[in-house]
């Protein structure tokens, strides 16, 4: 049946992990904007996948880089969103797909930190998930027309895992199932930058989460350190030192601009 192909796929792409993912979005002085996102999967995670897919009992390959999934995922951003366009990307790390959407509020948007299963499976078994955090958005404006965006960003899973009393075994597993991921979200608005409370800029860019989990998983301190942090400051005191990983700790992130 095709949702125990989707649903196997699913499981598939969290236990890969071979994965690059990258979500801008551009945001104008109205609420809507654009997304422009690149899925990137090694070579050797697309054959286990396809092989899963089999597995699964589809009858039809289904390929997460197909521009059929790309149409598909506008949905799972959110309502307003539409498809514009997409291309097929081959980089030294792999093969994947850029594409673009489109959407007309970004108080709508529902953007995940992980891939989307594809179909909208949505699988949680032995630790494993399918179910990334999820960013959700506000926008208002300042009396003086500034524009703004808030994030609204939930606590995140990986830094409860990290900071879990996790065994050593269950940690090595960690390890191999996301071994290469690395996953950018970042907001670009559409004129001048005035404010915000992340604290990763490089104008007009805000990058609300960047994590390299190579970098991350290589340092065998970090799961002792961060349960050591008593405070919120002291969390934030860990995670600033961590190579690859930006991460703003905030609730709320704001950014304020002047539209163009």
């Amino acid at each position: 049946m095709k949702w125990r192909a989707e649903a196997v796929l699913a499981v598939a792409i969290v236990s890969s992990g071979c994965f690059q993912m990258t979500t801008v979005m551009k945001v104008k002085g109205d609420g809507s904007g654009t997304i422009d996102h690149r899925m990137l999967f090694t070579k050797q995670a697309l054959a286990q996948l396809k092989q899963f897919a089999a597995l699964g009992g589809g009858r039809q390959a289904i390929d997460p880089t197909s521009e059929q999934q790309a149409q598909e995922m506008a949905a799972a951003l959110g309502p307003g969103v539409s498809y514009v366009s997409s291309r097929p990307v081959s980089t030294p790390m792999g093969e994947g797909r850029d594409a673009v959407y489109a959407f007309t509020d970004v108080s709508q948007l529902r953007v995940s930190t992980q891939p989307a299963p594809p179909g909208g499976a949505a699988i949680q078994a032995g630790g494993l998930s399918t179910i990334g955090d999820t960013l959700t958005f506000s926008f208002t404006h300042q009396p003086n027309g500034n524009a703004v965006v808030h994030i609204n960003v939930p606590e995140s899973s990986l830094v409860n895992t990290l900071s879990s009393n996790a065994a050593p075994q269950q940690m090595a597993m960690i390890k191999s199932l996301l071994a290469g991921a690395h996953v950018l979200l970042a907001v670009e608005p559409e004129g001048a930058l005035v404010r915000t409370n992340s604290a990763y800029v490089d104008a007009p860019r805000v990058t609300l989460l960047d994590i390299d989990l190579d970098q991350v998983l290589k340092d065998e301190t970090l799961a002792a350190r961060l349960q050591g942090a008593k405070t919120p400051e002291e969390l934030k005191a860990v995670l600033k030192e961590v190579p690859g990983l930006k991460l703003t700790l905030e609730k709320e992130i704001t950014i304020e601009f002047t539209p163009r």
